[in-house]
């Protein structure tokens, strides 16, 4: 721990959970395009893995 040191300090964010939430899916979806781009994945894959980050239900679950 010392060798790295060890802050004192906190600083406390507030945001707005939807803005979060978006710029996440955004994210994710940046980043599942891209592997489907370079091949590791197909684009169904790619629809499968991340439907669940945009149905309405999830959604729901999350803001909870």
């Amino acid at each position: 721990m010392r060798k790295f040191a060890i802050s004192g300090w906190e600083k406390v964010f507030e945001c707005d959970r939807t803005q979060v939430l978006d710029a996440l899916r955004g994210f994710l979806q940046e980043v599942m395009q891209l592997a489907v781009d370079q091949g590791f994945i197909t684009a169904e894959e790619k629809d499968e893995f991340i439907s669940p980050a945009f149905a309405s239900s999830t959604y729901a679950v999350v803001l909870r």
